[in-house]
């Protein structure tokens, strides 16, 4: 399934209001998100899946084993084609597992909320304007007009793109895109974000303001994120705790909570010692040959 057909994946259920928050409170608050992780929010017992190719099958996942906290931000690491990508389609419920079960707010996904996904690709429809796209989900639920738009203005102000809501997408910088496919899955207030590299196109200044503002927004909606990247400081500066995926086949291998206050400095000793444990491990795990993967 293509992206843009992703975004029409819409569960009916209401919309909340962005809660008020300062850049000041995630300081006090990163620390003790307890409050926030009482309950399971996503649940992989044994999943496992398995493509079938000319040359025979692949396990691309095997036996994940995983739980997500309610307001939490995890994210995913690991060696090229461990099958990170897989793991959060199958989330989506843009694929099957072939064994196991996935469970969103403790039930089957399709007796609970929705999940939305953000691409590295933008993946935003050109013949609407910013304001329009944000607005896209809230239409296809059935919401006025005017309701909609209130609500759309609402996230593209917590995204800092209220003065282009008339714009097109060809108007807009890379960085401002993905503000906009955030903006767009935000509005529908779901039950988790799943996000897929999505910084991974843009240059180094954009994806350092990205990073200040998703956290700035994370802790004002208490939004639950799951993250997938290839960049270990990403993951250690964005997440409460960082997953490590092993290949062939994909299984977690690991997991470090990052005990740090936010802002993290990337320059302390503590934030460069997380990053070179990780790094050394995804190191021993070496590359993922096809015939490796193949059973």
């Amino acid at each position: 399934m293509n992206p843009s057909a992703a975004i029409k994946r819409i569960c009916r259920r209401p919309s909340s209001r962005v809660p008020d928050f300062s850049f000041e409170d995630m300081v006090e608050k990163a620390v003790d998100r307890s409050n926030l992780a009482e309950d399971a929010k996503l649940t992989l017992h044994n999943v496992s899946k398995v493509f079938s190719m000319d040359r025979g099958k692949i396990q691309a996942l095997q036996a994940i084993n995983l739980t997500i906290m309610k307001g939490e931000f995890a994210c995913i690491v690991g060696p090229s084609g461990c099958g990170k990508t897989t793991l959060l389609n199958l989330i989506a419920e843009l694929d099957k597992p072939d064994q196991g079960e996935i469970l969103l707010n403790e039930e089957k996904p399709d007796a609970s909320g929705h999940r939305l996904m953000i691409f590295q690709d933008a993946a935003l429809f050109p013949w609407l304007n910013v304001l329009e796209n944000v607005a896209f989900g809230l239409r296809m639920r059935g919401m006025s007009q005017q309701d909609r738009r209130m609500l759309a203005m609402e996230y593209l102000s917590l995204v800092k793109l209220e003065r282009f809501a008339q714009c097109f997408v060809h108007e807009l910088s890379g960085g401002m895109k993905q503000r906009v496919a955030l903006a767009r899955a935000l509005v529908m207030s779901p039950d988790i974000l799943l996000m897929d590299e999505p910084f991974g196109a843009l240059d180094i200044q954009t994806r350092e303001l990205l990073y200040q503002e998703l956290q700035e927004i994370w802790q004002r909606t208490q939004t639950t994120i799951l993250f997938i990247t290839h960049n270990v400081e990403e993951a250690v500066y964005l997440g409460d705790r960082v997953i490590i995926l092993s290949g062939h086949p994909g299984t977690v291998q690991k997991e470090h909570h990052v005990n740090s206050s936010r802002p993290r400095q990337k320059e302390s000793p503590y934030f460069q010692e997380v990053c070179r444990q990780i790094s050394l491990e995804l190191l021993g795990m070496g590359g993922i040959q096809l015939q490796e993967a193949m059973i």
